[in-house]
């Protein structure tokens, strides 16, 4: 007995690769469900394409204090895009990576004093943008247990090639601090990276946005918590200018 029709049709679409995501031979409601969506799923994809991302926030700081600059928190999961505009600046933006088991948190520095700021989700969908504000502080550090002691650190200088920066990045135990400045001279900057290794990813990184520097990687220790403190590996390196 030859096989009918509909059975035949639905074998040769099996056969050249047609995307099917419910049974071919389940009742009609169900495959007319399934290509119902798909063009509302491509229509969405390409909106996501578009706006260049799956989900964003932004706003605009000023920071008016003496020595606070703006920051930028960013938990998420996978990959986000941060962007910062200083006034009068040129624009500066970079991906950012996360832990693609759950949400991490970057606090991310701008050294500027006041910017127009926005971070896009690149991975996932919205739901992995979990939370997202810009603020202004003299040192970055917002949540964790306050430092107990210095139990260790690490300094040298850097220089990188021209049109290049450095970037700092440590994996440290304890509330880790990475301190440069300039090797001309200039003002002493502080990235602050808190306490809470559960809260703040382990790799953490600094863009100084500088060509040469002095630096420092400091690890304190914090009471009750965890008393032996470690720079763990630093890494110096030199990126492309935003």
């Amino acid at each position: 007995m030859g096989l009918s029709r509909r059975v035949v049709t639905s074998a040769c679409a099996l056969a050249v690769g047609t995307a099917v995501l419910t049974p071919v031979l389940g009742n009609e409601s169900a495959q007319a469900s399934s290509v119902n969506a798909a063009p509302a799923a491509a229509k969405r994809h390409a909106a996501v394409v578009k706006a260049g991302g799956f989900h964003s926030k932004s706003g605009t700081l000023n920071c008016r204090k003496r020595g606070e600059t703006a920051w930028i928190w960013d938990s998420a999961a996978g990959t986000s895009r941060v962007s910062w505009k200083p006034t009068g600046g040129h624009l500066v933006s970079r991906v950012w990576k996360h832990s693609f088991e759950g949400i991490s948190t970057r606090t991310v520095p701008t050294w500027r004093k006041s910017v127009k700021w926005k971070v896009t989700s690149t991975y996932g969908t919205g739901k992995n943008l979990s939370k997202v504000y810009g603020y202004c502080s003299t040192q970055g550090w917002r949540v964790g247990k306050a430092s107990d002691k210095l139990s260790q650190k690490k300094s040298g200088t850097k220089r990188c090639p021209a049109g290049k920066t450095v970037y700092i990045s440590s994996a440290g135990i304890g509330n880790i601090k990475h301190r440069f400045k300039s090797t001309g001279g200039g003002a002493l900057h502080t990235h602050n990276f808190g306490g809470s290794q559960q809260v703040l990813v382990t790799d953490r990184a600094t863009p100084t946005e500088m060509r040469a520097v002095k630096w420092r990687v400091e690890a304190w220790s914090i009471k009750h918590s965890i008393p032996n403190a470690q720079t763990g590996r630093v890494t110096l390196s030199c990126i492309s200018k935003y």
